[in-house]
């Protein structure tokens, strides 16, 4: 668990000036300051208190009631004394080191005692509701401190704060091989809020199901493993080869096919499917397949019929697909004639099309991590079939850097650019992060099964 997730939870909250995530030798920690709360509250009343005595001292004083007025300065200086002693108590306090949770050392610090994750069961972490506010505690026999306090308004705050850090101490260590595989998925997982440092379990699962329903319209496992065996066996990287060679072609043509799509693409919107929709449809495919464009144009009608066996060669489950996008994505029009211009505009990018494996696995390896954090999988059965795309993740790249380029690239042509910033940035933060798996684990580590 990153411990900027955990200084992010305590945004804004109560909690939010003694929780920062720090960086200590080149490894980020979690450092935890114990305001003391209920001791603030407390001299918080005595210093109201003896103010109120002392006024109400003065006011008897002004109306003759000598006796009683004594009485109450006396009680307000008395309060106003506990007072000064408390906030001086207090500032000694604050002087005392703060509390370091080090996922990499995997302990707990505080001054001369180190408390090690595997010592710190679920119960020893405590969220407690007091009258007045809430608290996170650690309460083991080695070490026993207040960690943060939420007013009783932050509750929900308070238990993302609580369920975070058990997550951190609960986490087992990743092996090698499972840090590497998560690194070749970060890319992508990190711009989706997803922690590079953990597969992911089931106490996850509001957030997975929000990223499997959007953008992935998949509800269950029926739909969820035909959309990783889509990206693996085939993806966009098939389109985007297809895009290049178009976009290569002599200005008249690209022109040609820019507006042939453009009339489809309506025709669809207002569902205009009458003649001539097919004429110019099967005359679209053929622009757009050039050389091979009659022996995919054959195959438009037995499609639209949805004739048994039509999308079973190479070339109708090819054209299957672009159909899919055409009739039931209504930007698909649009993206493409960006993409378009893009490999146009670059003749360098249009060169790297066969390299854009990684925009296809990066996302075919979160959507295991999805289904396992969904409790459709198990975490064994996700290892086990991320492996094998690791491996070759790793045969076509030279390093992370390499893999990095070709994944904003691919990520550049499924989109046009469209919020491209985000991902550059998980990019830096990728390289960046002392902590991350692109620092901790070597490219060229020999990938195995190394957990049990």
């Amino acid at each position: 668990m990153d411990p900027e997730a955990l200084e992010k939870a305590a945004r804004g909250s109560l909690a939010e000036g003694d929780v920062r995530a720090v960086v200590v030798d080149g490894s980020a920690v979690l450092r935890l300051r114990d305001g003391h709360l209920p001791l603030m509250v407390l001299d918080g009343a005595l210093g109201a208190s003896g103010m109120l005595t002392l006024a109400a001292g003065g006011v008897l004083l002004a109306f003759g009631r000598s006796g009683a007025a004594g009485y109450a300065l006396g009680a307000g200086a008395m309060l106003l004394a506990l007072f000064t002693v408390l906030f001086f108590a207090l500032v000694a306090l604050t002087m005392r080191p703060p509390l370091e949770f080090r996922p990499r050392e995997r302990a707990v610090v505080w001054q001369d005692v180190s408390l090690p994750f595997a010592e710190i069961r679920p119960d020893h972490l405590v969220l407690r509701e007091r009258s007045l506010y809430l608290q996170v505690l650690l309460r083991h026999p080695a070490l026993s401190r207040r960690l943060a306090a939420f007013s009783t308004r932050e509750r929900r705050r308070a238990a993302e704060f609580h369920r975070l850090l058990t997550e951190m101490v609960s986490a087992p260590d990743l092996t090698p091989t499972q840090r590497w595989i998560l690194g070749a998925a970060a890319p992508y997982g990190l711009p989706h809020d997803l922690p590079v440092d953990r597969l992911g379990t089931a106490a996850d699962r509001d957030r997975a199901h929000a990223l499997l329903a959007d953008p992935w319209n998949v509800d269950d496992l029926d739909q969820l493993l035909p959309a990783v065996n889509w990206l693996v066996q085939d993806g966009h990287r098939a389109a985007f080869a297809q895009d290049a060679e178009l976009a290569a072609r002599p200005d008249a043509e690209r022109e040609e096919y820019a507006r042939l799509l453009r009339e489809i693409d309506v025709m669809i919107a207002e569902e205009r499917m009458e003649p001539p929709f097919v004429e110019r449809l099967v005359e679209l495919v053929r622009v757009r397949y050039g050389a091979a464009g009659e022996t995919y144009a054959r195959l438009v009608p037995g499609l639209l019929r949805d004739e048994p066996g039509a999308d079973v060669s190479p070339e109708g489950a090819e054209l299957a697909v672009f159909f899919g996008s055409l009739f039931n994505d209504r930007d698909h029009a649009a993206e493409e004639l960006g993409r378009l211009k893009l490999l146009a505009d670059d003749p360098s990018l249009r060169a790297t099309v066969g390299r854009l494996l990684i925009w296809d696995y990066a996302r075919a390896l979160t959507l295991y991590r999805l289904g396992r954090m969904a409790d459709w999988l198990t975490e064994g059965y996700c290892w086990d079939r991320m492996l094998p795309l690791a491996i070759d993740v790793q045969r076509r790249y030279a390093s992370w850097d390499d893999l990095a380029t070709c994944y904003l690239q691919g990520r550049l042509l499924w989109s046009g650019g469209e919020d491209q910033r985000r991902h550059e940035t998980a990019v830096e933060r990728l390289r960046a992060d002392p902590d991350g798996p692109w620092a901790r684990v070597p490219w060229d580590l020999p990938l195995e099964r190394d957990w049990s």
